[in-house]
């Protein structure tokens, strides 16, 4: 066989396969560098994270036994921190923004933002933001994120209230 033609095809193999190694490489960096500074605040705060999730650039958490939620969104020049007290929490709510549009007699939308909204209990808010179409390229299932970590918050802060009932 000739030599020019191995070369060749290994030169070909490689300008196909070599930028799908190196995307997950980089992303595992990404997720990497997340992980770690969720890491560092936790352990600045005395956190113990008994519940968490990281995607994309994002990290939340809760510390079941200090009752504290951590939500961290990173952004190429800045993180976001924000912790709350469960006790604090009166409730939270789903904000989902989505641009409808037809095709051939069909309704369909396309998801632009999702926040959960945090109401507390002196009245103030904040939005933690899950997704938003400008920074994120991809949705990856924070449709069904935002709603499990929606009833977890629910169920701490009727835990809590039912300990103070009882109390």
């Amino acid at each position: 066989m000739d030599t020019s033609v191995l070369i060749m095809c290994l030169i070909l193999v490689g300008i196909i396969f070599i930028p799908f190694f190196l995307f997950n490489i980089s992303g595992k960096s990404t997720s990497k560098k997340v992980k770690e500074a969720a890491q560092a605040v936790s352990a600045k705060n005395q956190l113990n994270i008994s519940q968490s999730e990281l995607w994309g650039n994002s990290y939340i958490g809760i510390d079941e036994n200090e009752r504290k939620l951590l939500f961290l969104k990173f952004s190429e020049k800045e993180m976001y921190e924000r912790m709350v007290v469960i006790s604090a929490i009166k409730e939270c709510t789903i904000l989902e923004q989505r641009k409808f549009f037809k095709v051939k007699d069909k309704k369909d939308s396309h998801l632009e933002k999702l926040d959960l909204k945090i109401t507390l209990k002196s009245g103030k808010h904040f939005e933690l933001n899950f997704y938003d179409e400008t920074l994120n390229y991809s949705e990856d299932f924070e449709v069904k994120r935002i709603e499990k970590w929606k009833l977890l918050i629910h169920q701490l802060i009727t835990t809590e209230n039912n300990v103070k009932q009882v109390a």
